[in-house]
C-alpha cells in the first residue's frame, strides 16, 4: 500500500466493513498493510480459504488431503517440464500455503517490473490450461480447482473453494447483506480469479492499486 493511499483506506474502514481479498498468504498481506489499520478490517487469504476476523481470530482454514498434493505435484511438474522456462530460483516457483498451492511460472519473488510483464491479461496461463484439459481434469477429479492468479501463478485450491464461494461465505458468516456490498477487483474477466465473485455481489473493475484507491476516493464523497 503506497503511501498515499493509506489515508483513503483508513477512512474506507472508519465508513463501511472492509474485506481484503487475495490469494496471497497472510503474512505476506499484512507485510503490505500498515501496521497502524491492524484491527480494522477482515482478511480473506488465499482466495479466502483462509479466514481471518478483524480481531485477529480465525474463522476457517481449508486443507488439501495427501492424495490431492500429490495430483497436484503432478499437474505443477507436467507444465513446468513441458515449458521449461528459465527461471531465477527453481526452489521459487511452488508455494504450498497450506489452503492453496500457488504455481509461480517464473518466481515468486521475480523482479516485480519482470512479473507485470509476463501476463498481465492472463491470456499465455489461459491458454496453457485450455491446452491440458486433461491435466484439469484430473484435478477437478480429485475435488482440486485452478484458476490463473496474480501476474505469473496458477491458484490451487478445492474446487469450488474460490474468491467468489468464500465472499459469498463470510458475507453470510457475518450476517451482513449482500446488496449493501461491492466487490473491487483488476482480474474479472473470464478465466481470472475475481471472476468468481460476478453474481455474488454488485463488482467493480479495476486496472491497478491507483484505479482502486481512485474509486475508493470516490466512495468516500
Amino acid at each position: 500500500m503506497l503511501p498515499e493511499h493509506e489515508g483513503h483506506f483508513g477512512a474506507l474502514c472508519e465508513r463501511a466493513e472492509v474485506i481484503v481479498v487475495s490469494g496471497a498468504e497472510e503474512n505476506q498481506m499484512r507485510a503490505q498493510i500498515p501496521d497502524t489499520f491492524n484491527g480494522m478490517y477482515y482478511l480473506l487469504t488465499q482466495n479466502g480459504n483462509h479466514a481471518v476476523h478483524k480481531k485477529g481470530t480465525e474463522l476457517w482454514s481449508e486443507g488439501f488431503s495427501p492424495e490431492q498434493k500429490a495430483i497436484v505435484g503432478r499437474f505443477i511438474d507436467t507444465i513446468h517440464d513441458e515449458l521449461a522456462l528459465p527461471v531465477s530460483d527453481e526452489n521459487d516457483l511452488v508455494e504450498d500455503r497450506g489452503s492453496q498451492i500457488s504455481y509461480s511460472l517464473i518466481g515468486h519473488h521475480e523482479a516485480l517490473e519482470k512479473k507485470r510483464a509476463f501476463d498481465a491479461d492472463g491470456s499465455k496461463r489461459k491458454a496453457i490450461l485450455a491446452a491440458h484439459p486433461e491435466l484439469v481434469q484430473n484435478l477437478e477429479d480429485a475435488g482440486v480447482e485452478v484458476t490463473v492468479g496474480g501476474t505469473t501463478c496458477f491458484d490451487i485450491y478445492l474446487k469450488g473453494r474460490n474468491k467468489g464461494f468464500n465472499v459469498k461465505r463470510l458475507i453470510d458468516h457475518l450476517g451482513w447483506q449482500h446488496e449493501h456490498a461491492i466487490y473491487i477487483g483488476d482480474a474479472l474477466e473470464p478465466g481470472r480469479n475475481d471472476e468468481s465473485v460476478i453474481g455474488v455481489i454488485a463488482t467493480k473493475k479495476v486496472r491497478d492499486h491507483h484505479d482502486t484507491f481512485f474509486f475508493i476516493k470516490s466512495l468516500l464523497h
